[in-house]
């Protein structure tokens, strides 16, 4: 067999177990944290190059020191931006401890961080398909994503338990896990996101005033 010819056989060996590697949250909604892939990520960049890289950084911070205290309660949501995005409900109810966007610490926060009891149900923020359910990036702990209408995603991170699977279709409030200590933070709380597409945009632009019930 010649040079060409294995080069062929090996390139079609290689597509194939690329299509049986299992889904992970990087081939459906990008993180930009990327320390725990499949091996055909195996060359990405780690989270400690993304955190030193010159350009900005696109990692998340979650479990920062509170810079501010906020209740959800306290607090009313700012204007929904223009679009055809679902009505959102608070996943649990408990103290934000980190907000979107710059936190005190120099990072950034792409979704909010909640306080939360161990064991605090965590309920789907609006209707969709389960598009991810697993532990795969181990800095988010076992992760939920939900697909919604509109081309938007909620991500559910540091649960104890989830008790959905991918494929699933949930009603807004459902019961979609409990809330835990897994990943790398250091207190039971839930790590919460709404994209619009694969953008991470502030939840509190989006949700409603109320609260989901536990």
């Amino acid at each position: 067999m010649g040079p060409i010819s294995k080069l062929a056989l090996l390139c079609s060996a290689l597509a194939f177990l690329a299509g049986c590697m299992p889904d992970s949250p990087r081939t459906v909604f990008d993180w930009g944290v990327n320390d725990k892939l499949p091996r055909r990520y195996a060359a990405a960049k780690t989270y400690k190059d993304q955190k030193t890289a010159s350009k900005p950084s696109t990692y998340v911070t979650r479990d920062a020191a509170p810079y501010t205290k906020i209740s959800t309660q306290a607090l009313p949501p700012l204007a929904a931006p223009a679009g055809d995005a679902p009505t959102f409900v608070w996943p649990l109810s408990g103290r934000v401890i980190s907000d979107f966007g710059a936190t005190a610490n120099g990072g950034k926060n792409d979704g909010i961080n909640i306080a939360a009891a161990w064991g605090t149900p965590i309920r789907a923020s609006a209707a969709g398909i389960v598009t991810y359910a697993g532990g795969d990036l181990k800095n988010y702990g076992n992760l939920a994503l939900v697909k919604h209408s509109g081309g938007y995603t909620t991500a559910y991170a540091h649960a104890e338990k989830l008790t959905v699977s991918k494929g699933d279709f949930v009603t807004r409030g459902q019961l979609i896990g409990y809330a835990g200590q897994t990943g790398d933070v250091s207190t039971p709380q839930l790590h919460f996101e709404i994209r619009s597409a694969t953008t991470p945009v502030n939840p509190r632009s989006y949700l409603s005033s109320n609260t989901a019930s536990n």
